[in-house]
């Protein structure tokens, strides 16, 4: 009886280090350290694909992530993706989305107040801060257990030969930010 014991207390305190482990590959900030209230409000956000946050969830679940970022002024993030779609308001500056679609390299401007709709899997992007440099809250909805919520990617051909486009050369009516089967 005691072995039994001993053995199941060693099991649970192994899934316990286990899941400890597993979340701890980002850093939660102390809640007590934000200011109450809307950290974004009434923000127009394009392209929403309801599909891609269907695809995400499981079971009714899904891993939700808040994060705050700020860039530098004209500072480009790496070409990434994530494993599920993520909503993103730009709240302070401006910044540039750039992605490929149908053969252009898309560079869709966003000033505060406004944000866009990345559905993920696979969908290569990044975004360059404006000459104000730029914050940001991105809101991940990722399939339950992701590993991770970024996924380092290579940039898409057409955003690797040069300056094709400039800001308001390429024009998409709905700034989805995806394929067109979704």
């Amino acid at each position: 009886m005691k072995r039994t014991r001993i053995i199941a207390i060693a099991g649970v305190a192994t899934v316990c280090a286990a899941g400890a482990a597993f979340a701890a590959h980002v850093a939660q900030v102390d809640a007590g350290t934000v200011p109450t209230g809307f950290l974004a409000a009434h923000n127009k956000v394009d392209g929403i694909r309801l599909s891609a946050v269907a695809r995400a969830v499981d079971r009714g679940k899904a891993d939700v992530f808040i994060q705050h970022v700020r860039l530098n002024p004209n500072e480009a993030t790496p070409w990434h993706t994530h494993p599920g779609p993520v909503f993103v308001e730009v709240v302070k500056g401006s910044l540039t989305y750039e992605d490929g679609q149908h053969g252009e390299c898309r560079r869709l401007p966003y000033p505060a107040g406004t944000g866009f709709f990345d559905r993920g899997f696979g969908h290569a992007h990044r975004v360059v801060a404006g000459p104000e440099g730029a914050d940001l809250y991105p809101v991940y909805v990722l399939p339950p257990d992701s590993a991770n919520h970024l996924i380092s990617a290579a940039a898409p051909e057409e955003c690797t030969a040069g300056d094709e486009t400039d800001d308001d050369s390429v024009e998409d009516d709905d700034h989805s930010h995806g394929d067109d089967d979704d």
